[in-house]
């Protein structure tokens, strides 16, 4: 006997229609945001236009521990934390400590090299890529350079996780993330002994140099495009903020 032909497309119909329905629920549950702080602004938008074009996403916000925490694409989510009502402004100069690390990898002279290399890029780039946003008169990486009365936010950070990457395991999976080099930043922003401030960034090979040709860049090459990704997605992220990048529409 030949199946009734609107009797399937029907089935199939409602079996396609109820699997819409429930997949909207669980989505609809899993991201809306917590209730806003009635102290801190919620922000009108989450994503914002550029200096130079780029659309920049800062992830969905809600108000926690006295401030908003923000589910930022290109940082750790759930990891971005700004203090109630902070914004990144109202300060003269930015000091960018040294940065520090409790990163565990081989005691080796290579692997000593890279990772010195990385606490040291760290701070250059971020004090590069900060200081071309306009938040900040200074962005200085030295206490020397501070001047007495100066009203001063200082930004401290930890390479938590470290591993320099090695070629070979980038010819067999460098697509993959196999050899790739590994850094984990904690940073906080303070003013005094009050935290405005907090992030974690992770970055593995993120160029598509690294994943496509790796086997043939040296390791410390690939760490800094990481580290300049990081840094450019910290400073956008601040900008946004600060009120620097208009919300894109």
């Amino acid at each position: 006997m030949k199946p009734n032909l609107h009797v399937c497309l029907t089935l199939s119909a409602a079996v396609a229609l109820s699997s819409v329905l429930l997949g909207s629920g669980c989505a609809s549950n899993s991201t809306k945001p917590a209730a806003a702080d009635s102290t801190t602004p919620t922000p009108t938008s989450n994503r914002f236009v550029a200096t130079d074009g780029r659309i920049i996403d800062i992830g969905k916000s809600g108000s926690a521990d006295g401030g908003m925490r923000y589910n930022n694409p290109h940082l750790e989510k759930g990891k971005c934390w700004v203090a109630d009502g902070f914004n990144f402004n109202g300060y003269d100069t930015l000091y960018i400590a040294p940065t520090l690390s409790t990163a565990k990898f081989p005691d080796k002279p290579e692997d000593t090299k890279v990772h010195e290399l990385a606490k040291n890029n760290l701070a250059l780039e971020l004090s590069r890529m900060i200081g071309t946003r306009g938040i900040f008169a200074k962005v200085v990486t030295q206490e020397s350079e501070l001047k007495p009365g100066a009203k001063v936010l200082k930004m401290e950070n930890t390479i938590t996780e470290f591993s320099k990457g090695g070629g070979a395991g980038r010819y067999f999976g460098g697509l993959y993330g196999g050899g790739q080099p590994v850094l984990r930043v904690q940073g906080r922003m303070s003013d005094g002994e009050k935290t405005m401030f907090s992030y974690e960034a992770r970055r593995s090979g993120t160029s598509a140099g690294a994943r496509m040709g790796g086997a043939f860049m040296k390791d410390e090459d690939i760490q800094i495009e990481d580290v300049r990704s990081m840094a450019l997605d910290l400073s956008d992220f601040m900008a946004a903020i600060a009120g620097k990048y208009p919300p894109k529409n």
